[in-house]
């Protein structure tokens, strides 16, 4: 297979918006399409290397890992030890425990499944982890483990079933990514068979599936098109794109073109200049570099980083990059000066050596007598949540039928309930535990980053909301519901349908005869609350900056305020604001009387929910006559 020098001008325009939209950069919000268009180039050079070997009969698999071992291993095995190194002085002791966990996830190249299992929103921040961005290593490194294999297999049955096959393998992984995508959005983000369709389109190209383009001009005008494709994905895409999905064949197509089209054409010779290539060729490593290192300043200075420090960072990933490029991946990559045998010796001693790393780390416990007791007290809060999260909570990805939903207290059936999405867990279960002193019972009844909002959100979140809204109205022994939500947010829910979708939950639990009981949104924090709390005893500073301001609590949410007084003013339907003990004068609190009133910066820990309980005992205390309060 010949050199392109535009493919490796194409590694620039996938790595670059990654690094971009990592460090917060306007106008990159859909920069993480750049790991989509680095699949497709990956399956489109490997799929003809060995191709074109096994056209010359000399394919060997041997040879073929050997390969990716020289490309792959050396940069990461030393991106990890710097990870595990720098995380010994830095990181409290369950951050340093979870980097270590994915530290042996990254070597056995599984670290796409850790993460799939733990991004769930309980999960510690996802953005301070270090080995975050290898899930994409893994799902290629899984990929390529079963597909030379049966290439070469199905290499037998001639070019043309082998260009079926693996378009019908294609379009399997599509269907199932398409699939999965609104029932497990992590699942479909993190896993190989929902990715693998990305690779096997850049198979399909090396592979002839489309026949090449004499026209000169429209060739040109494909090629274009697939920047614009990929610019288009990068631009306007944002968190809130559901992704993969469909969405995902923007960015792919868009690489697929430029693959297919740019050779010998205006795009290709922009490509193909030495300053573009050059960052192509430092890709690897540059990917591999700027995330750490990003984790790690964000993590020192207890912020996200913003001016010169984004530059810093970014000059800085690019330094280490070049440095890991020239002298560790390009003296292994040269058979020259290391032999196969070396390779195949040395690469299983360093994976052990990592993983025994690891596995210290996990067993110390993130090498707890590392900090100060304090420290250590602090940190702890991030798992200051209710012991029936896992149980009574519903994820995206989980079913928890509603007879089923956990109740609390003494009496059966419950005289209250609590619905909401993640806002709800803490909450029900310290206000279970008022409604017990009481002698009656609150029943949870909550699903993720889903609201009580008719219409709103997810496939699953509208089925389950229509059948909390179903079961609750049907079930006369509820007497009393609490509505809460993450209203205090950077998402749209502010839109003319969310408040619509509002208004018909509580009316219809009015009307039915209900007691609905808004909770009002419980300020945000801007920072991990233990986790900084933690930092900062580490470090000796005071705590009083990690206060979020009350003005601008009022000014994020004065919509929302507006609908839920609107809302509280109607007949049957009460209040309850937890501003107003959380907020002091200016200031709202992240920490009383020495414990942090949220696990996270959004959800109160069992602490925080303690300590605005006392807001709800009138409506858990009284009798028939509650209807009537506000």
């Amino acid at each position: 297979m010949h050199y392109r020098s535009e493919i490796d001008g194409l590694r620039a325009v996938a790595v670059l918006p990654v690094l971009l939209f990592h460090a917060g950069l306007p106008f990159f919000a859909g920069g993480y399409v750049g790991v989509d268009v680095f699949f497709v180039i990956s399956g489109y050079l490997i799929t003809g290397i060995i191709a074109s070997e096994m056209g010359e009969g000399r394919f060997s698999v041997i040879a073929f890992y050997e390969r990716r071992i020289r490309r792959i291993i050396p940069c990461l095995t030393a991106v990890i030890g710097f990870c595990l190194a720098a995380a010994a002085i830095l990181f409290l002791p369950e951050d340093f425990m979870s980097l270590s966990k994915s530290a042996i996830a990254t070597v056995l190249f599984s670290s796409n499944i850790l993460f799939w299992r733990q991004s769930w929103y309980f999960n510690a921040q996802m953005d301070l982890i270090p080995l975050l961005h290898t899930w994409s290593l893994a799902v290629e490194e899984q990929f390529y483990i079963l597909f030379p294999p049966a290439l070469a297999l199905l290499h037998r049955f001639g070019r043309s079933r082998l260009i079926a096959i693996i378009a019908a393998m294609a379009a399997v992984s599509f269907l199932l990514n398409i699939w999965s995508l609104p029932r497990s959005p992590s699942f479909a983000f993190y896993m190989a068979p929902t990715r693998a369709w990305e690779l096997l389109l850049g198979s399909l190209l090396a592979l002839g599936f489309v026949p090449p383009l004499k026209s000169r001009i429209l060739r040109e005008g494909l090629a274009l098109l697939g920047i614009a494709l990929i610019a288009f994905a990068v631009c306007l895409f944002s968190a809130r794109t559901p992704f993969p999905g469909y969405h995902a064949l923007v960015p792919v197509l868009g690489a697929a073109l430029v693959v297919y089209a740019s050779h010998d054409t205006t795009c290709g010779r922009i490509l193909s200049l030495s300053p573009v290539v050059f960052i192509g060729l430092i890709s690897y490593s540059l990917y591999l570099w700027h995330w750490p290192i990003m984790v790690f300043a964000r993590y020192y200075l207890i912020d996200e980083l913003s001016g010169w420090n984004v530059v810093s960072v970014l000059l800085l990933s690019f330094c280490v990059a070049i440095l890991s490029w020239r002298y560790i991946e390009m003296p292994f990559r040269r058979k020259g000066i290391v032999n196969r045998r070396f390779v195949f010796s040395a690469a299983p001693v360093a994976m052990v050596f990592l993983i025994a790393a690891g596995l210290a780390g996990v067993v110390s416990k993130g090498w707890v007598s590392r900090v100060p007791a304090e420290v250590a007290y602090l940190e702890s809060f991030k798992n200051d949540s209710s012991p029936r999260r896992m149980d009574c909570h519903r994820l995206e990805n989980s079913a928890l039928p509603l007879p089923r939903s956990c109740v609390f207290g003494t009496s059966v059936p419950p005289e209250f309930a609590i619905w909401g999405d993640s806002h709800a867990v803490e909450l029900a279960f310290v206000l279970g535990q008022l409604a017990e002193q009481h002698q009656r019972s609150l029943m949870q009844v909550s699903y993720s980053s889903c609201p009580p909002v008719m219409g709103n959100g997810s496939a699953g979140c509208r089925k389950h909301n229509e059948a909390t809204l179903r079961f609750l109205t049907d079930h006369p022994t509820i007497k009393t519901v609490f509505l809460i939500a993450f209203y205090d947010n950077d998402k749209d829910n502010r839109s003319f349908t969310y408040a619509d979708g509002l208004r018909a939950s509580v009316s219809r639990l009015a009307e039915s005869g209900k007691q609905v009981v808004l909770i009002y949104p419980i300020p945000r924090a801007t920072i991990d609350v233990p986790s900084a709390l933690a930092r900062y005893a580490w470090n000796g500073m005071g705590i009083d900056a990690l206060g979020s301001k009350k003005s601008a609590y009022l000014r994020r949410n004065t919509e929302i305020l507006n609908l839920l007084d609107t809302l509280a003013g109607q007949r049957n339907v009460a209040r309850v604001v937890p501003h107003e003990s959380l907020c002091r004068e200016e200031t709202c609190s992240v920490m009383l009387e020495g414990k942090p009133l949220y696990f996270d910066n959004h959800h109160l820990s069992l602490s925080g929910a303690r300590h605005i309980a006392p807001l709800f005992e009138r409506y858990l205390a009284i009798d028939e006559q509650r209807a009537g309060l506000r």
